[in-house]
């Protein structure tokens, strides 16, 4: 993994830097978070987001099991991270990864989210229109790219008919109104095997009750 994280010496005023196992748990999930938006198996991995799994942790630290399910529950119970777990795997967000991983931060010292909350309603004001616009210029910088990703990730399931492969993808691919977004990225899991399979469903009851619908009229 090559690139490089920001660390400033106000890191060592976190309320959990003199916890051995919780500020190691800590550095390693961001220095494994993603830097910029990812598909992974049919899962969109934002910035700021890793899949992994308490096993997977555990082995790379060097720690218990348990150690690293302590660990994760006091930095999310704190808010510095939000987890969501399935029966494949664990999605862990680094809450506000953006605010002290950027080159303009004067510091990068874990926020506790209740006081960024906070602080963030008293400002919303005035710096809701120049975040959003610079999320747009980004968002409109990346969106073709991810709709190329997207769409040759649907088409790589040969096993279904084109009809169904198009009209799944001209779906899911469809722009907010700000052309910043598709469908499919408003879920925070999106499977594209697994979704496939439930549209080829939905298309084949739709074709038989389309054809009954013909049978009862022409009788």
């Amino acid at each position: 993994m090559i690139g490089h994280v920001l660390m400033h010496r106000d890191i060592m005023d976190w309320e959990w830097y003199q916890s051995p196992q919780v500020s190691r748990l800590y550095f390693h999930l961001i220095l494994k978070a993603n830097f910029k938006d990812k598909m992974w198996q049919g899962h969109l991995v934002k910035r700021g987001q890793l899949i992994t799994s308490n096993n997977h942790l555990a082995a790379n630290l060097g720690l218990s099991v348990q150690s690293i399910r302590t660990a994760l529950s006091k930095l999310k119970e704190t808010g510095y991270i939000k987890i969501k777990t399935t029966n494949r795997f664990t999605l862990i967000t680094v809450v506000n990864y953006d605010e002290y991983q950027t080159a303009k931060s004067k510091n990068n010292k874990p926020i506790n989210r209740q006081t960024t909350e906070r602080q963030q309603s008293k400002n919303k004001q005035s710096t809701t229109t120049k975040e959003g616009n610079k999320e747009k210029k980004v968002n409109k910088e990346k969106i073709e790219v991810r709709l190329k990703n997207f769409k040759k990730l649907v088409f790589e399931h040969s096993q279904y008919d084109l009809k169904i492969l198009n009209s799944f993808y001209d779906y899911w691919s469809e722009l907010n109104r700000s052309k910043t977004k598709m469908r499919c990225e408003k879920d925070d899991f999106f499977n594209v095997g697994k979704r496939l399979e439930k549209w080829k469903l939905n298309e084949r009851q739709n074709s038989l009750s389309i054809s009954n619908n013909k049978t009862a009229s022409n009788r």
